[in-house]
């Protein structure tokens, strides 16, 4: 018969805040900093400060919902924009490179919306970096574009920038809590 060497058996708890696995030596979870051997004081406070984190994510990432709603309303303004030049100047011999522009803009805001889901910070500078470039370039070749619009274009930079902060705090908590 072999000799059998003994399988140390490590035992395991769940944690009673995020419910992963720690080994029963552990002070801490692994996963989520909770005091597993702590003060009932002290995991009341954990609880109670994770709590106060969950509503600021909760604010801040209504805020950044609605900062990449702006990346899909963007998108529908170059679409819109391109039909209305396309109607009004059907004749012209530039108006399909007009309109293609436009539908290429639109279709980088799309994406920029779609995947501020997973890089919001990324996609919002992004967004707000084209959408500043593209005003800049039209203030260039027809300067009272410019003053066109000008409180939908500050409203639109403002809730982008909104977001982008919203954005770099809830990075900032992610990064203190270990949130993934």
């Amino acid at each position: 018969m072999e000799n059998q060497i003994p399988v140390a058996v490590q035992l395991t708890e769940k944690c009673a805040h995020c419910n992963a696995d720690s080994k029963a030596e552990d002070t801490f979870c692994t996963q989520c900093g909770y005091p597993l051997k702590g003060t009932e004081a002290e995991q009341n406070k954990f609880i109670s400060e994770r709590q106060v984190e969950e509503i600021d994510m909760f604010t801040y990432n209504k805020t950044l919902r609605q900062a990449s709603n702006t990346l899909y309303y963007l998108a529908g303004v170059f679409i819109f924009a391109g039909l209305i030049y396309f109607f009004i100047h059907k004749d012209e011999v530039d108006v399909v490179s007009v309109v293609v522009t436009n539908i290429i803009m639109a279709a980088i805001f799309l994406v920029l919306g779609a995947y501020s889901k997973r890089k919001p910070l990324a996609c919002l500078i992004s967004g707000l970096s084209l959408y500043v470039i593209v005003q800049v370039l039209n203030a260039i070749i027809e300067p009272i574009s410019i003053a066109q619009g000008i409180i939908i274009k500050i409203v639109i930079i403002g809730y982008m920038i909104k977001g982008i902060k919203s954005a770099m705090e809830i990075e900032k908590i992610r990064k203190e809590n270990n949130i993934a």
